[in-house]
């Protein structure tokens, strides 16, 4: 069984393009911002893809989960701390506060230095999002099995009403009603139009995902956004489907093999661009006469060097810490609900394991 190749090449597309967007910041000019937008919808598609085996257990989705976000991040929030005590200088607005390090470690959005909804390594702020994500999604597992997707899109509708009657109050509300959390269910929208068989023709597809991407470029660029869910929302989800549709036609050359490469480290180079970023902002510029990295060549260089970096992080940290966390998490012993009527359900999903409909393999390295 072959995972999905389109989606695992768009991930590193996605990821480029939030590469791209923080290196031209500094210039007021930039777009890629919505790469994240793309990494919402297609993480609402993978787990929409695992939440439809009929015996994936909460426990089980949630250490898989874990297995998979936590230990890269934790690792890279210790270096950033590293830093604030070592070379606070390098740091705009994060200091090393105990703190703010355990809200980082543990998911809870607060207001840094700045006053922005950050946590100690800024990119994190996506992780929130994320495991919000995931826990309504156990939570669906456990009270509503059967309409897991509706009920879990519900849940996410009401956290937004909640947040936004609450959003002059607090962090939580301001965090929390953003719409990008809708981007969740539009990927559940695209597994279901791709379940059942709705593709869309390989032409019309390539020229659905790129009139998408050159959209929210432009949007993003001209800063026209009022309706986040309009602007991006709607095209990346025409992108996450439209890529399903050229599953297909994807090859297996060395230039396939790269991108597939680029695609599995996403998560790495997502989490870790921001070290090559500044670097060459902060440092490089000083060491290096001339040196702009918002010029066409420092752009270059950057991205090749996050590339670089995120690939072997992924290689020999990412990959293994994966490993060793499932395989401890899954060591644990499976938790039994009693005195209610799903005590039934759970025995019999104690042996759990993601199975995914139409033959595809879930790609546990997707975010």
């Amino acid at each position: 069984m072959n995972k999905l190749q389109s989606l695992t090449v768009l991930r590193g597309i996605a990821a480029i393009t939030v590469i791209y967007y923080h290196i031209m910041t500094p210039t007021g000019h930039t777009f890629g911002e919505f790469g994240v937008d793309i990494f919402f919808v297609l993480s609402g598609f993978v787990i929409a893809l695992v939440l439809d085996s009929p015996r994936i257990t909460a426990q089980r989705f949630l250490s898989d989960r874990i297995a998979r976000i936590v230990p890269l991040y934790w690792v890279l929030t210790f270096v950033v701390l590293a830093g604030t005590l070592i070379a606070p200088s390098l740091f705009n607005s994060t200091t090393a506060d105990f703190g703010n390090l355990l809200k980082s470690l543990f998911f809870i959005p607060y207001r840094k230095e700045s006053g922005l909804i950050f946590p100690m390594l800024f990119v994190g702020w996506t992780l929130n999002y994320e495991m919000m994500f995931y826990v309504v999604a156990a939570i669906s597992l456990v009270l509503m099995r059967r309409h897991r997707l509706l009920f879990a899109s519900a849940l996410i509708f009401v956290i937004f009403c909640a947040a936004t009657a609450a959003r002059s109050h607090d962090v939580f509300g301001e965090f929390y009603s953003y719409q990008r959390i809708f981007e969740f269910p539009l990927g559940f929208v695209v597994y279901r139009l791709w379940k059942r068989g709705m593709l869309i023709k390989p032409a019309l597809a390539v020229g659905i995902a790129i009139a998408a991407y050159v959209w929210m470029a432009y949007v993003n660029w001209n800063g026209l956004s009022r309706g986040h869910l309009l602007y991006f929302g709607i095209p990346a989800f025409l992108m996450v489907a439209s890529s399903l549709s050229l599953e297909s036609k994807i090859g297996s050359g060395p230039l396939t093999k790269g991108a597939l490469l680029l695609g599995d480290a996403s998560y790495a180079i997502y989490l870790s661009h921001p070290y090559c970023v500044e670097a060459a902002r902060k440092l490089l510029s000083n060491a290096i006469d001339g040196f702009d990295a918002t010029a066409p060549v420092g752009v270059a260089i950057i991205i090749v060097a996050a590339i670089g970096v995120g690939a072997a992080l992924y290689w020999f940290v990412d990959r293994p810490l994966h490993r060793s966390a499932r395989k401890l998490l899954q060591s644990v012993p499976t938790i039994r609900l009693r005195g209610s009527r799903l005590t039934g359900l759970n025995r019999e999903l104690v042996t759990a394991d993601d199975a995914p409909t139409r033959n595809v393999q879930v790609n546990r390295d997707a975010r």
